[in-house]
C-alpha cells in the first residue's frame, strides 16, 4: 500500500499548503506569497535534483520541453496561482479545495480535445456528480450570504489555469525528470512574476512581506508541504494506479472539514459536508471506474 499511502499523503499536503498559503497570504500580500514561494520552491527542488541528478538546474531540458514546460509553467504557476491565493484570501482554502476538484475533470476534457484521449461514458456522469456537490456547497452559501462571486471567479480560473498547465506539462514532461520538470516549469513563472511586480511597481510589498516574519514563516511551512506533496505524488504513481493515486490525492476537500472545525473553530453545515462528499464519490467514479 505504499503508492495509496503516498497518494493520501500528497491530499494531507494540498490541505496544509492550503491553510499556510492562505494565512500568508493574508499576511504579506498574496503578491509577496506568490513571487517567494516560487523562489524557495527552487531551492528545494535544486536540492532534491543534486542528489538526485546531480544537476542543480535543469540544464539538459531539449528545445521541445523547454517551450511545452515554459507554457505549463505561465499557466499553472504564473495565471493559475495569481488567481489562486486571491481565491484563498477572498472564500477560504475550504471552499477554494473543493472547486479545485473540477480540475482533473477539465484536464480529462481537454485532454479529448487536444490530446486527443476518450473520455468513457460513466465518466460524464462522475463529472456531473462532482458538479453537483460543488453546486451544493455553493448554493448554501449563497443563501447564507457568505459567499463571494468574485472569490469563485478566482477559483475558476485558478482551476482553469492549473488544467491547462498540467496539459502541457504532460506534452512536455514525457522521458523527462519528474522533479526536472516542475523546475523548467517554475523558472517562467518566476520570471512572469517579476515582470507584473516591476510593471506595477510592488516591489515595497515584497519587501514588506520578507519583513513581516510570521508571514515568512507560513510561506516557509506552505511551501514545504507543498513541495512534499507534490514529491509524494509523484513517487505514489511508481507503486499504485494512476486513477487510484488521483482518486486519492483528491480527497483534500473532505480532509479539510475535520481540520477546519477542530483547529479553526470554523462552522461547517451538514450540507456542506454532504456535498463535499458527493464530490469526492464524482471523482472517485470519474478516475477508478
Amino acid at each position: 500500500m505504499l503508492g495509496e499511502s503516498l497518494a493520501l499523503a500528497a491530499a494531507f499536503g494540498w490541505v496544509g499548503s492550503s491553510i499556510f498559503l492562505e494565512k500568508a497570504s493574508k499576511e504579506t500580500g498574496t503578491i509577496s506569497v506568490n513571487l517567494i514561494r516560487l523562489l524557495m520552491a527552487m531551492i528545494f527542488l535544486g536540492i532534491i535534483t543534486f542528489f538526485k541528478r546531480g544537476m542543480l538546474l535543469p540544464f539538459d531540458v531539449s528545445r521541445e520541453a523547454l517551450k511545452f514546460l515554459s507554457i505549463s509553467g505561465l499557466f499553472g504557476l504564473f495565471l493559475g496561482d495569481f488567481f489562486l491565493y486571491k481565491a484563498y484570501v477572498t472564500i477560504g482554502p475550504r471552499i477554494v479545495l473543493l472547486i479545485m476538484t473540477l480540475s482533473p475533470i477539465m484536464v480529462s476534457i481537454l485532454s479529448f480535445f487536444i490530446l486527443k484521449e476518450n473520455i468513457l461514458g460513466l465518466q460524464f456522469f462522475g463529472m456531473l456528480l462532482t458538479i453537483a456537490g460543488i453546486m451544493i456547497v455553493i448554493l448554501k452559501k449563497k443563501s447564507e450570504k457568505e459567499f463571494s462571486k468574485l472569490g469563485f471567479v478566482y477559483a475558476i480560473l485558478a482551476m482553469l489555469g492549473e488544467s491547462f498547465g498540467i496539459i502541457f506539462t504532460r506534452l512536455g514532461s514525457e522521458g523527462y525528470d519528474s522533479f526536472a520538470t516542475i523546475q523548467v516549469r517554475t523558472i517562467p513563472a518566476i520570471l512572469a512574476f517579476v515582470i507584473y511586480i516591476s510593471l506595477t511597481k510592488k516591489w515595497c510589498n515584497i519587501k514588506e512581506g520578507i519583513v513581516n516574519s510570521r508571514g515568512m514563516i507560513y510561506i516557509v511551512l506552505g511551501t514545504i508541504v507543498a513541495t512534499l506533496g507534490v514529491t509524494a505524488l509523484v513517487e505514489s504513481m511508481k507503486y499504485a494506479n494512476v486513477g487510484v493515486v488521483s482518486t486519492l490525492a483528491s480527497t483534500s476537500p473532505i480532509l479539510i472539514i475535520p481540520i477546519s472545525i477542530i483547529f479553526f473553530r470554523e462552522k461547517v453545515t451538514v450540507i456542506e459536508g454532504v456535498g463535499a462528499l458527493i464530490s469526492f464519490i464524482g471523482i472517485t467514479i470519474f478516475f477508478v471506474l
